[in-house]
């Protein structure tokens, strides 16, 4: 289904409309599009109504135009306008990696829209989750014998990009000289075939796909604040931690034992200094704890919001 917000058409699907409790999802990637999480939505529905959505520049929503200025903010407000065009009083809202970006800054622009907010295996600080994940891959890289991508993954363990975007595409190129997928994609509890067997892309086009380069270009930009705007202008490379400590509500941490993007720096951080959260540890899980250990999950989140 298709809703218009500012113009644009938004790709969602929607579960459990019969439902007062909404829960909002927001993907990760960037790019990623809500796809993998269909699954989980049908589960979820069962108590809760569960929204789905291809963010602004993804997959099934419109594309991104070159001169547009689109950013963080500007889809944290297509969020809130979803809401209004739904006549959704209050909703929790649940972020997956870089999703969970975006829910920080929900949650800090507009706290009065929502009642509690899910961080699954969150990546707060990318940087950070870059070093992380060039740790994990080291070994595999080490063991084909490729100089250079040897020293990308030195490179990325060691350099202080400062807010660079030159660090998210060394972390893509390192990430492609990856042959092993199941690493690659940071999964443990399941293989990379199950992971793809648990959606459904029969649909969707190169063409499709080929959006979320504009989308992941458009989220390193830092354009100027406009003189009449109180907007933050923040891209994806900022560090997202200090934000978080701010928030009050109710606050859900999800991480896989085994996922390398969620470090144990963000994590000791957010129970150090998130007032009201709760951490669920998925034991054999990597980066996708609602598929690896799909039940758990749906009752995790479920017990989690009806408390």
């Amino acid at each position: 289904m298709f809703t218009t917000i500012f113009g644009k058409k938004i790709y969602y699907e929607m579960y459990g409309a019969e439902h007062g409790n909404t829960l909002l999802y927001l993907h990760g990637g960037p790019g990623a599009s809500c796809l993998d999480f269909a699954g989980q939505a049908k589960a979820l529905s069962r108590q809760v109504r569960v929204i789905l959505l291809d963010q602004l520049g993804v997959l099934r929503s419109d594309a991104i135009a070159e001169n547009e200025d689109y950013g963080m903010e500007y889809q944290v407000e297509m969020f809130e306008e979803i809401r209004k065009v739904f006549g959704i009083e209050k909703w929790s809202i649940l972020g997956h990696s870089y999703g969970g970006m975006l829910a920080v800054l929900y949650a800090h622009l507009y706290p009065d829209s929502i009642h509690k907010m899910i961080l699954d295996c969150p990546s707060l600080w990318f940087e950070d989750s870059a070093r992380s994940v060039a740790e994990y891959l080291c070994e595999h890289i080490e063991s084909h014998n490729n100089r250079e991508q040897s020293e990308l993954c030195e490179k990325l363990k060691r350099t202080d990009y400062q807010g660079g975007k030159e660090c998210i595409y060394d972390l893509i190129t390192l990430l492609n000289g990856c042959t092993d997928m199941q690493l690659r994609n940071y999964l443990h509890g399941v293989s990379f075939e199950e992971y793809q067997k648990s959606m459904d892309t029969s649909e969707i086009t190169n063409e499709m796909w080929a959006k979320g380069d504009r989308h992941l270009e458009k989220l390193l930009e830092k354009p100027p604040v406009q003189k009449e705007s109180n907007a933050q202008r923040v891209t994806m490379m900022d560090n997202f931690m200090p934000m978080i400590q701010k928030i009050t509500l109710p606050v859900l941490l999800i991480n896989g034992k085994f996922d390398p993007a969620c470090t144990k720096r963000q994590i000791e951080y957010m129970l150090s200094n998130v007032p009201n959260i709760m951490q669920i540890v998925f034991e054999n899980s990597g980066h996708f704890p609602r598929i690896e250990e799909a039940e758990k999950y749906t009752n995790v989140v479920l017990d989690f919001l009806e408390k």
